[in-house]
């Protein structure tokens, strides 16, 4: 083979990469766009493809159904609120904190995209079947995450060494979610009230989990029995 056979071959092969970026990526617009304005459920696969001006051959050629098209839209939407946070979290922050800063730059996201973080929600409380293990894989980062600072709080004694990082993991995520469920129905009014409700739940979820040096850092004012009560639902 020649030099320059060489180089076109070269050269011929990054421009088939660079269709298939440009494919993949107009495959997700198209489908984040539909998924809005029609919703999941009602976005057919040959639409995307319409919309994307690609063959809808080409369309499962990158992707074996809408379910894995929507969690590679959220894997997305996950390495941006993880670069957020990274950003602008401070490692050496209490706990509650950090916690606060990573469940703020995902809501942050949803008050800007609330059609679309709509379809996320319903897929990460209601996972469809077939996408189960694969929904899984994209919410594993952003658990070790939440788990990477309750650990952080226990190597400093802010947290009792014994608790199980597992269940305090989920129970934070099933916290925020519960609030931005909330949301959505109209429980808290705006981002002002999510905050609130988010930095009182997290105090609640852990004010049994301190260390005693910590403990006062972790009481709250609002009481456990009332706490749902003092919801403020919209006019």
């Amino acid at each position: 083979m020649t030099a320059v056979n060489f180089i076109k071959r070269i050269s011929m092969s990054g421009k088939r990469e660079q269709n298939k970026r440009k494919n993949r990526q107009a495959i997700l617009a198209a489908a984040q766009q539909l998924f809005i304005q029609r919703g999941f459920e009602k976005t057919r696969i040959d639409d995307l493809a319409r919309s994307a001006g690609i063959g809808k051959g080409t369309v499962y050629s990158y992707f074996a159904s809408k379910e894995e098209i929507l969690l590679e839209l959220i894997a997305n939407m996950r390495i941006k609120i993880h670069q957020q946070f990274s950003d602008n979290n401070d490692a050496n922050a209490p706990v509650t904190a950090q916690l606060m800063t990573l469940f703020m730059c995902q809501f942050d996201f949803v008050e800007n995209n609330p059609e679309l973080a709509r379809i996320m929600l319903r897929e990460s409380m209601f996972p469809d079947k077939n996408t189960v293990e694969q929904r899984n894989q994209v919410d594993i980062k952003y658990l070790n995450t939440v788990s990477a600072i309750l650990y952080q709080g226990q190597q400093r004694g802010e947290l009792r060494g014994e608790l199980d990082l597992l269940t305090c993991t989920l129970q934070m995520y099933s916290n925020y979610l519960t609030i931005i469920s909330g949301w959505f129905i109209g429980y808290t009014r705006d981002h002002a009230d999510v905050r609130d409700c988010l930095q009182r739940t997290i105090l609640l979820s852990l004010s049994g989990c301190a260390s005693e040096p910590f403990a006062e850092q972790y009481k709250t004012n609002t009481p456990h029995q009332n706490f749902y009560l003092n919801l403020r639902c919209k006019d």
